[in-house]
């Protein structure tokens, strides 16, 4: 139902210093109904300041198509700050296109989640108490 319209998209930001594509949501999870969107994080390099980027990124997309741009050092600053919609895609999200950066910021995520001993919940994680005082300051 998605696929064909995946697949322009991806084609599209080809020629791009595009490192990496993700699917995520309903669609990556295969339980989208005919209306959803279709939420995708790309992954680029020399992408100007984050004001400045609606202008700048200028890709022909469908209206259904929901996709957030950020840098390659902004994806790893989202992982280590386990901002809550990265690490739902970097977890359940299909990538489409990778040079190693999503990847890599996937395994990443996931060394840190078992070294706090993190547990998945329904609607977001659960951290232990001792294992969050680890990595927080309190001073």
């Amino acid at each position: 139902m998605f696929e064909e319209m995946i697949n322009d998209y991806v084609e599209g930001v080809n020629g791009l210093d595009v490192r990496g594509i993700l699917l995520f949501g309903s669609v990556a999870r295969n339980d989208a109904k005919e209306q959803s969107d279709v939420d995708i994080l790309v992954i680029a390099s020399g992408l100007p300041d984050i004001k400045e980027r609606y202008g700048f990124i200028t890709v022909k997309k469908p209206s259904r198509i929901e996709d957030i741009w950020m840098t390659p050092d902004e994806l790893i600053e989202m992982v280590d700050a386990k901002t809550g919609f990265v690490v739902d895609a970097l977890l359940e999200g299909k990538i489409l296109l990778d040079d190693g950066t999503v990847e890599d910021a996937r395994s990443r995520l996931v060394d840190s989640l078992k070294r706090l001993k993190a547990k998945r919940l329904k609607h977001g994680w659960f951290i232990p108490r001792d294992e969050l005082r680890a990595v927080m300051s309190f001073d």
